[in-house]
């Protein structure tokens, strides 16, 4: 989403967020949170009281066990705990008839791999992302569902102090919190049959806006002169459209349709698995095959995306004859176009790479097909994911021949078509950039490292699992690499350990945020 978040990471440090069950029955109803507290003496940590449908609680009456380890302090409603010894306090909080405890370990220096603190879940988790860091913002995001339907946003502060919950006024169960935005907010996206709800929730947990859309989510990015770039589609592909959104008040500032594919059948019909004259042509859309909207260094958005043009026909027939297939021939200009555009809506159309040719129907050709990843080279230019499609004539989409990394330059021009490795597994086409030129790159199971600038094959990494994707760059020239069992650490082709397991994330410092599972 936004241009160089993944690249140059200067430091990392683990702070981590985990989901975990009642820890005794008698924190149903109300407990104290945060959990797994460890803190180091001389630390402090607020405290807070939080229901189960995680509304804040005041009005306890706060104590703790062993007052020369901790002790608690107490301004208005702010309640902290301030470490003063190594050991283990336990926490009471009294509120009406009824009382909870909670353990605190005090370490001189807490071990590596042990968790800051946790929450209680509301309910199932769908996502959790960082704030960008803005005055009076919280720290961090989590969005998660109810067995009914009910999907709330949560906002944490680093602490793991909750500031607030909403909730979204529409009960889908197919949500996803896609992101922070510049001015401290997050924004959510609710699925239905055939459109899409855009959510964007300020810092201060109220609905800034919504907007409506038909079809489905492409992409979304959002530009530092406050402009959301919304990608979607028609559920059957046919049709795509680029729309500018104002970020604070959501007013649409443009909305530009890209080009359609389509084939035209010249005197023949396709009926079942035979060809029939006709004394007509007719034109049918194709499927547009676009990657994600991105955001690059320039100020500009970017999308990459195909433009098809086909012709099927035979010379002249009677109408209502079968005709053999070996009499239609095939005319092509499939084209990869770049668009970079600007906030006033008004692009530029760069022609990427094209194939073009004439043949029998029934030979075999390769087409080109952006996939989902769009990048920064780090001087403006972009980084494009992209197949080779091989196949027939009227098929919609062929089968993968080859994967290519292509670097095109601010001017538009391709300066490398970089080949990656045969693969087996899913596609998982994320890049991320290191230091000194090195970029990373996964397919199923390899982790592919480039040079930026030439395109170069450095070295390549195989998992022993064959869905992996790169995840962020390291200061120190590796790059960690999440598995569906754990997060790794890859320095080079032989070398590779196992960080923690658990689902990562970045926040807009460069540290690292652990969601275990």
């Amino acid at each position: 989403m936004y241009a160089g978040l993944r690249n140059f990471i200067l430091g990392v440090s683990l702070v981590a967020l985990s989901s975990f069950a009642l820890l005794a029955q008698e924190e149903s109803g109300w407990r104290i949170s945060p959990e797994s507290i460890n803190i180091m003496v001389g630390s402090e940590r607020p405290l807070q009281l939080l229901d189960d449908s995680a509304q804040e609680l005041h009005g306890a009456t706060w104590s703790v066990d062993s007052p020369d380890l901790a002790e608690i302090q107490q301004d208005g409603d702010q309640i902290v705990v301030r470490a003063k010894a190594a050991g283990t306090v336990r926490v009471s909080a009294a509120l009406g008839n009824e009382i909870r405890f909670r353990e605190i370990k005090i370490w001189v220096d807490i071990p590596e791999g042990l968790s800051n603190w946790a929450m209680h879940p509301i309910g199932r988790e769908i996502g959790d992302l960082p704030a960008v860091p803005t005055a009076d913002a919280p720290d961090l995001y989590s969005l998660e569902q109810t067995r009914d339907g009910r999907t709330y946003l949560r906002a944490t502060t680093n602490g793991g102090m909750q500031v607030w919950t909403w909730l979204m006024p529409e009960r889908s169960r197919d949500v996803e919190l896609i992101c922070g935005d510049w001015l401290g907010g997050a924004v959510i996206t609710a699925k239905q049959a055939a459109t899409f709800t855009l959510y964007v929730v300020g810092k201060n947990g109220k609905l800034r806006w919504q907007h409506a859309t038909s079809g489905l989510r492409k992409g979304l990015a959002i530009s530092t002169d406050h402009l959301v770039y919304l990608l979607s589609q028609s559920p059957d592909g046919t049709s795509a459209n680029l729309t500018g959104l104002d970020e604070a008040a959501g007013q649409t500032r443009f909305e530009i349709p890209l080009p359609s594919s389509r084939v035209e059948q010249v005197r023949i019909r396709k009926r079942g698995s035979r060809f029939t004259c006709a004394g007509d042509t007719v034109s049918t859309l194709l499927p547009i095959y676009v990657s994600q909207v991105m955001v690059n260094m320039d100020g500009y958005a970017y999308v990459a995306f195909t433009q098809e043009t086909r012709t099927i026909g035979t010379a002249r027939c009677t109408a209502g004859s079968p005709v053999d297939e070996r009499r239609i021939y095939l005319e092509r200009r499939d084209r990869l176009v770049l668009w970079q555009i600007h906030p006033d809506g008004v692009y530029r159309s760069n022609l990427v790479d094209e194939m073009t040719g004439k043949q029998a129907l029934s030979q075999p050709f390769e087409s080109l097909a952006p996939t989902t990843t769009i990048t920064t080279d780090n001087e403006n230019g972009t980084l494009l994911s992209v197949q080779w499609l091989r196949q027939a004539a009227l098929e919609t989409r062929g089968e993968p021949a080859a994967d290519f990394i292509y670097r095109v330059n601010a001017e538009g021009n391709v300066l490398y078509k970089f080949q990656l490795p045969r693969y087996a597994g899913r596609l998982h086409d994320a890049i991320v950039i290191g230091e000194h030129d090195v970029a990373f790159a996964t397919r199923g199971s390899i982790l592919i490292a480039f040079n930026v600038r030439t395109g170069e094959d450095l070295w390549h990494w195989e998992s022993n699992t064959e869905d992996i994707e790169v995840f962020a760059a390291l200061a120190n020239g590796h790059c960690l690499v999440q598995t569906p069992a754990a997060l790794m650490e890859v320095a080079d082709s032989e070398t590779a350990k196992e960080v923690l397991k658990g689902k990562a994330m970045l926040n807009w410092q460069g540290q690292l945020f652990v969601k275990h599972n």
